[in-house]
């Protein structure tokens, strides 16, 4: 075994805890609306759940580095391991080079999240550097991600991370335990599906980031046949105990990451067409934007389309008060378009013989942003 694989026993332990295909459906509640279904109905994919040691090792990383979105840890157990075993390696090279990024590159929140899903968990690249780019953040570059892996797995060598994460199993097995349970309650798998209307769902994979506090992420990995779509989800306030815990309000922020992967692909197709629109809402809302870190008007076209469509799975599977919250929340936030963007995709989900699939729908979401902006 070389001096930097995961001992067998984790990547054992870390074989992921599958979710069953469940049949039940979602939940009767007042709020849910019966749709059409699209007559191509796609091969509904398992989700894995996990507690993955590549996010856990770069987030620890990147604490060390200063990154606030980093400190936000809320399992106050686990937030003290971190300092024992990791505390006096805050000047490892690693640790330096995240910093240097952090300060030149902006390098926070998803990009370091992209970065964990392009390697294995022996902490090397998936892809060879002879095929860069990979299709990782843009704010990554060859030379520096190459250095930064070397660095990375010398930092788990000699801080002997594999240990630690193996010494933490249980404290993992029991978040794992709590989201399996809330998952199993509503299908969101299913409802991801239909509403998008594809064909392959891809390798779903909700992993659950200790150290990530409130701070979600979902990017996703793409090699050939191999579709991975991730939602990394933020562990937060823990039970009287001290035990994590996945409450069921985290499902609408799990399907908002999982919305990225199929969404954002969508938008791309028309991000020329939604450029108008989109610079004149991003001036009007800059500073509102960046404080919840969104830096440009592409950003703000791919979050509109993920937050509406969060909506319709919201209208559909919890009470219309919760709803009403979640709108009220992302007009706080700046997104004031997303009731009526909301119920433009009602206009989608009631017609799906006409609009089988989000994309073919898209052409009147460029229209309702043209009509706003025009």
């Amino acid at each position: 075994m070389s001096r930097n694989r995961i001992p067998q026993i984790i990547k054992a332990f870390f074989v992921p805890v599958v979710m069953l295909v469940f049949s039940i459906g979602l939940p009767s509640t007042v709020g849910s609306i019966e749709n059409p279904k699209p007559k191509n109905r796609p091969n509904i994919t398992a989700v894995t759940i996990e507690v993955d040691p590549r996010v856990e090792l770069i987030a620890i990383v990147f604490r060390l580095a200063g990154n606030y979105e980093y400190n936000q840890g809320q399992i106050r157990s686990y937030v003290r391991d971190i300092w024992r075993q990791f505390g006096d390696f805050d000047d490892h090279p690693v640790v330096k080079l995240a910093a240097r990024l952090s300060s030149k590159r902006r390098m926070s929140c998803d990009g370091p999240m992209s970065l964990a899903v392009y390697i294995d968990r022996d902490f090397r690249p998936r892809k060879t550097f002879d095929q860069w780019p990979w299709g990782l953040d843009g704010r990554w570059k060859k030379q520096e991600t190459a250095e930064f892996l070397e660095q990375l797995r010398q930092f788990a060598d000699e801080t002997k991370f594999n240990e630690f994460f193996e010494s933490h199993s249980a404290l993992y097995e029991t978040g794992i335990r709590s989201c399996r349970t809330v998952m199993a309650q509503y299908n969101l798998q299913t409802w991801l599906g239909e509403f998008f209307g594809v064909e392959e769902m891809g390798d779903l994979r909700l992993v659950l980031g200790f150290l990530n506090g409130p701070n979600n992420y979902g990017p996703r990995f793409t090699a050939g046949k191999i579709l991975e779509k991730y939602a990394i989800i933020g562990m937060q306030l823990p039970d009287a105990d001290g035990n994590p815990v996945f409450r069921p309000r985290r499902l609408a922020t799990t399907a908002h990451e999982f919305c990225h992967s199929f969404a954002n692909p969508v938008v791309e197709k028309f991000m020329e067409q939604l450029r108008p629109a989109g610079e004149k809402l991003y001036a009007a809302k800059a500073p509102a934007m960046k404080r919840i870190g969104y830096q440009n008007w592409q950003s703000l076209m791919y979050e509109s389309a993920v937050r509406a469509s969060v909506a319709c799975y919201i209208r559909n599977a919890f009470e219309p008060e919760y709803l009403q919250r979640y709108l009220d929340e992302e007009a706080g936030n700046g997104f004031t378009w997303t009731k009526e963007l909301s119920e433009l995709l009602g206009t989608y989900e009631a017609n799906r013989d006409e609009y089988p699939t989000f994309e073919s729908f898209f052409p009147e979401i460029v229209n309702f942003f043209n009509e706003k902006t025009g």
